[in-house]
């Protein structure tokens, strides 16, 4: 009994890796996130049974225990599992959880690394996350929690601060007050910061400072955003206009539970 746990990359079915495409034409069963391009992916699997159990922010979403389950019974019926998560498995994507769960049945896992929206961002905006003489650390974060988490010290502000180049991710929806909380601890409000929605897709790409989104907030979006912070981005390329709403079906994003979300 196996189990793959699949990243599926940004949204562009062009940057799945040839791993990821070979194990969906080879799946059964294909368990897949929300907020991606399920046509596109379903050239390489047409005859595999495919179940959405993708989260979104704000609506009705499929708990994180029924996957397990559902995972492991797939596997214990003697099918191909394939978990396709958004992204990169291990960024932001309850992988230990599900590795965790396969472990407990003696079900084998295998995972298939993905490009992850920073990343897939930065090569959006033209521009590096790291530059000589500017930014020699990159951070990762997320600003929201778990519901059964507690995060009294902002650990993702620290973080920020402590680094030269900053990704957040899941965090569109708070970019003012996270340009405030930043400006507040020290950064400069001319740092600038890029705005990425539905990254390697249709969407909207901004270049602004701290200080411009403090003042002036941010346009909602229907995709998912990144948020790309510090002084290697000063050369970034964006045109700072909307594009037309990317579809729920054509984009996607590491996926965490919107149940389990909490802005620290």
């Amino acid at each position: 009994m196996k189990v793959w746990l699949v990243g599926a990359g940004p949204g562009d079915p062009e940057l799945m890796t040839r791993k990821a495409w070979r194990l969906l034409s080879q799946a059964d069963v294909i368990m897949h996130d929300a907020l991606m391009d399920v046509a596109g992916m379903k050239e390489a699997a047409p005859c595999a049974q495919w179940i959405e159990v993708g989260k979104r922010l704000g609506q009705p979403s499929v708990e994180q225990e029924f996957i397990c389950r559902a995972m492991v019974g797939y596997a214990k019926r003697g099918l191909k599992v394939v978990r396709l998560k958004g992204g990169d498995p291990a960024m932001f994507g309850r992988v230990a959880e599900e590795i965790q769960a396969c472990r407990a049945h003696q079900i084998d896992v295998e995972i298939v690394p993905g490009v992850t929206a920073a990343c897939a961002a930065a090569a959006d905006l033209q521009s590096s996350l790291t530059l000589r003489g500017i930014s020699r650390s990159v951070v990762f974060v997320t600003p929201r929690i778990g519901r059964r988490e507690t995060n009294t010290h902002n650990e993702w502000l620290s973080a920020v601060m402590a680094a030269e180049t900053a990704v957040l991710y899941m965090a569109g929806a708070q970019a003012r007050e996270i340009c405030t909380a930043l400006i507040q601890a020290g950064k400069s409000g001319d740092t600038p910061i890029c705005i990425v929605e539905s990254a390697s897709r249709a969407g909207a790409k901004l270049k602004l400072t701290l200080a411009d989104v403090v003042r002036d907030g941010t346009p909602s979006y229907t995709g998912p955003v990144s948020l790309l912070i510090g002084h290697a981005l000063a050369q970034a390329q964006a045109d700072n206009t909307i594009d037309q709403p990317s579809s729920a079906t054509q984009v996607l994003v590491d996926q965490v539970n919107p149940y389990d979300l909490a802005f620290g």
